[in-house]
């Protein structure tokens, strides 16, 4: 009951990341566990297993074409990332920092062609949590991890237990998704182990006296204690903020003293500039923004950025980033409608016709409310214009 309770959940999820991996697992599981009875004919059964897996795997590609090229585009851009570094990789949590600007400048060469374009998107995740270890790690970092799967194959495992099957699963889902984000999987992880260390499994183990457990545990618990109160008050003022539209006096000072007590986290970063943007506290707004460019630099936050710069008259800088932007999701409009207020301000008729002309012409990827908006100001523009 339990296993079609499964199956069943995984297929109305509609991943086809865990129904490869369900099936794979399941036939793993029956020719491990039946191993014996399917020795006389297992060329007939690898092969025909083999077979039904390279033509599901297929099927699941032609099911979201539009999906599995965007991954293909973000594994592509993604690879651009270990070239510098890949002996040490980029430092943990640089992908966000790193990929939107790499995929600008793929998209802007002429390596991409336009579906690349079409299909761009901001994009936070590799969708392959071995290609994110290389990039931040690199080949240390995949070493020590082949290290700790050769730790786990000498030992006298049953492949067929649960803890295994399930460290199966997520190995084969971290090939197309980011299971590690979820701190489940975490948990999952260190069960599985703790279980086969249960079953006096020959993995080595470190062992550490109780005294100095229960330093490393008080000081967790006083790191874990102050980053929920920081997370706590976040939330609370960000929707009194909400709730009054903007913020006042009283979470302002609020907002100024977390950030003096910041705990690493940038969209706290990212969510004050946007309330200092709201306030119109522009130049305080671009400084935030700035800072948390280093650790998140995204389409959204170039463009609070180049809209921030546009209310501040710094025409060129705001040109800057919402060409940036335009880079890093071709396919969005609101970068154009920014590069067309900002050359009428700036009184550039000739570009400013150009960018009219491309919003009108432009391939609208998802039609929308706003992309009419704003397809209607390029055509005001041009009529006053008399083109």
């Amino acid at each position: 009951m339990a296993c079609l309770l499964l199956i069943i959940v995984v297929i109305l999820s509609g991943s086809r990341t865990g129904v490869l991996t369900l099936c794979i697992v399941t036939l793993l599981f029956y020719a491990l566990r039946y191993r014996k009875l399917i020795h006389k004919r297992r060329i007939f059964l690898i092969s025909g297993g083999a077979l039904f897996l390279i033509s599901l795997f297929i099927g699941l590609i032609y099911l979201k074409p539009a999906s599995a090229s965007g991954r293909v585009l973000i594994w592509k851009v993604s690879a651009g990332l270990c070239k510098e570094h890949i002996i040490q990789g980029n430092g943990l949590g640089s992908f966000k920092a790193d990929y939107m600007p790499e995929q600008a400048k793929y998209l802007s060469s002429s390596h991409a062609d336009e579906s690349d374009r079409i299909l761009a998107g901001n994009t936070n995740y590799p969708f392959n949590e071995y290609l994110l270890l290389l990039i931040e790690q690199g080949l240390i970092g995949i070493a020590l991890f082949l290290l700790s799967l050769i730790a786990v194959f000498r030992s006298n495992v049953a492949f067929d237990t649960p803890a295994i099957l399930t460290l199966v699963s997520i190995a084969i889902f971290s090939c197309f998704s980011y299971p590690f984000k979820y701190t489940f999987v975490w948990f999952m992880i260190i069960y599985c182990f703790a279980s086969l260390n249960q079953r006096e499994v020959a993995l080595r183990t470190i062992r550490f006296n109780k005294p100095f457990l229960l330093i490393i545990l008080f000081i967790l618990c006083f790191f874990l204690i102050k980053n929920i109160i920081f997370e706590r008050t976040w939330k609370r003022i960000s929707l009194v903020a909400e709730k009054n539209n903007g913020l006042l006096d009283n979470e302002l000072s609020v907002f100024t003293k977390l950030y003096d007590e910041w705990n690493g986290n940038p969209y706290f970063l990212y969510n004050y500039a946007s309330e200092l943007k709201n306030v119109e506290l522009y130049k305080q707004s671009v400084n935030i923004f700035l800072h948390c460019e280093s650790y998140i630099n995204t389409y959204d936050l170039q463009m609070q950025l180049a809209d921030n710069y546009y209310q501040m008259e710094c025409w060129e800088e705001a040109e800057r980033r919402y060409k940036l932007a335009q880079c890093m999701c071709p396919s969005r409009f609101l970068p154009l409608q920014g590069l067309l207020r900002v050359y009428v301000k700036s009184d550039n008729c000739i570009l400013a016709e150009r960018i009219a002309l491309e919003i009108i012409n432009k391939r609208i990827k998802i039609p929308s409310y706003t992309v009419t908006i704003i397809q209607e100001e390029a055509r005001n523009y041009l009529r006053k214009k008399n083109i």
